[in-house]
């Protein structure tokens, strides 16, 4: 399994850019997480936002036991 790793691009800053932080109804900051994933010979990613490091890895772990597909999506509501 591939593991990107961007430390220096990391030490060097304060925090992440507006956009990949945002707030929960409790007012708790959430971060976004790049996932990446092997299928048929290449490497696909997605992202999922989770509390922490941890909190992402816990996310994935729970997505490997339970990870079902819903539908197509076909449109967002902002709000």
């Amino acid at each position: 399994m591939n593991v990107l790793s961007f430390p220096r691009g990391r030490n060097n800053r304060d925090g992440p850019d507006a956009g990949f932080v945002t707030t929960d109804a409790d007012h708790r900051r959430l971060y976004r997480f790049a996932l990446q994933y092997d299928m048929d010979g290449k490497t696909w990613a997605t992202e999922v936002w989770a509390y922490s490091s941890k909190d992402a890895e816990d996310r994935v772990a729970a997505m490997r036991r339970s990870l079902t597909l819903c539908g197509q999506l076909y449109g967002e509501v902002e709000g």
